[in-house]
């Protein structure tokens, strides 16, 4: 009887570890092999939800939020009724982390981000076009307090401030009013992001990049510079580092 129970739970912890390794987090490895092994190039269809749950031995929901998290970091492009396409391979070859971790709490903070790439880009191309001179002066020191500060808490509330000064700064009400609404998601995002241990030194050359061309009246390679910036922010959220 002890042992027939004793291998029941054997059986149990076995079937959950491999519940836990057919997961979002393995499914995403899995899919990010398959592409670069599979000669695939831009432009190209990858296979539907169902045929690459049974070659990749994972089940089909997982399959699906792992091409929610590419499709937010521009690898794949979902077009309804036609299938998912492969639209960069630079997001998973520059700066992809060598081991993630998608729990729930990072797709919620995905799903943030991909709300946040609607918004910030456009907001940042405005700003360089319409911010004043009391707007200039708020988002460089912003920055500059980034740059200066010393803990987490004090990088991501000052990184918060310095975002939310581009959002004023491209001078609409309703834009400012809704990132306002956001400000709890984007405290919680910066704390997810915090915990994997980010890389301070691209934050601080990719916030430079931003404000210089914003500075500059720049709006096209400000707009280009938030978005390469999200991106990295989509990584750090994916990233299995550990401060």
């Amino acid at each position: 009887m002890a042992s027939r129970k004793q291998a029941g739970r054997s059986d149990q912890s076995s079937a959950g570890k491999e519940r836990r390794r057919s997961g979002p987090t393995n499914a995403l490895s899995l899919l990010k092999s398959f592409i670069e092994s599979g000669n695939y190039v831009p432009g190209m269809v990858l296979p539907t939800e169902r045929a690459l749950a049974q070659k990749l031995g994972v089940g089909r929901p997982a399959i699906r939020e792992s091409i929610k998290a590419l499709t937010i970091l521009d690898v794949l492009e979902s077009r309804r009724g036609d299938g998912t396409y492969l639209k960069s391979l630079e997001g998973i070859r520059v700066g992809w982390p060598a081991t993630i971790d998608l729990s729930a709490r990072g797709f919620n903070a995905l799903d943030l981000l991909e709300v946040r790439k609607m918004i910030e880009p456009r907001a940042a191309k405005l700003a360089a076009l319409r911010a004043t001179e009391p707007h200039l002066r708020r988002i460089e020191a912003q920055r500059l307090k980034v740059h200066q500060a010393r803990t987490w808490a004090d990088i991501s509330e000052h990184d918060l401030l310095l975002h939310t000064a581009i959002i004023d700064a491209a001078a609409n009400p309703v834009l400012s009013a809704l990132n306002s609404a956001l400000t709890r998601l984007l405290r919680r995002s910066r704390e997810i992001s915090g915990a994997r241990a980010p890389d301070r030194n691209r934050m601080i050359e990719s916030h430079a990049r931003i404000v210089d061309a914003i500075l500059k009246g720049e709006g096209e390679e400000a707009e280009r510079a938030m978005l390469d910036h999200l991106h990295q922010v989509g990584l750090d959220l994916i990233s299995d580092r550990k401060r």
